[in-house]
């Protein structure tokens, strides 16, 4: 779902944006892709899910792309594609502490066997990614 969305969303977006500033459209995308993790600590149903990942979508349907025009617009000629690869280098960093993470979070929150607060995990799962427009 969430691809689709954003091959509609990218080009709609990036026109109604097009005035404004590419650090400011980042910003307000990456806040607004954290706090879609907290529509799932509110409610758990198929129907927050949907609402994640629209939310989620637009988010990055916001600062995705501006983060490309950003990158290259600051990177001294002939050296953009270097930028491009080190822009990315914190979400590759990432994925391994916050696969353990997820897995510490999935075996507390909601054990195989015994009681589950999936919300509680949501909820800290949205703290933690508040962090990242910071």
């Amino acid at each position: 779902l969430t691809p689709l969305v954003i091959i509609f969303l990218v080009p709609l977006v990036s026109a109604l944006t097009q005035t404004r500033e590419n650090f400011d459209v980042i910003h307000a995308g990456a806040y607004l892709s954290a706090i879609s993790v907290f529509l799932l600590s509110i409610w758990t149903s198929v129907y927050a899910c949907v609402a994640f990942i629209l939310v989620l979508s637009l988010g990055e349907a916001l600062w995705s792309p501006r983060l490309y025009d950003y990158t290259v617009s600051v990177a001294p000629e002939g050296k953009e594609g270097m930028f491009l690869a080190l822009s990315s280098a914190p979400l590759f960093f990432a994925t391994l502490p916050v696969g353990m993470l997820s897995g510490i979070l999935l075996e507390r929150y909601c054990p195989e066997h015994g009681p589950r607060d999936s919300r509680r995990m949501w909820f800290i799962i949205g703290g933690l990614t508040l962090s990242s427009p910071l």
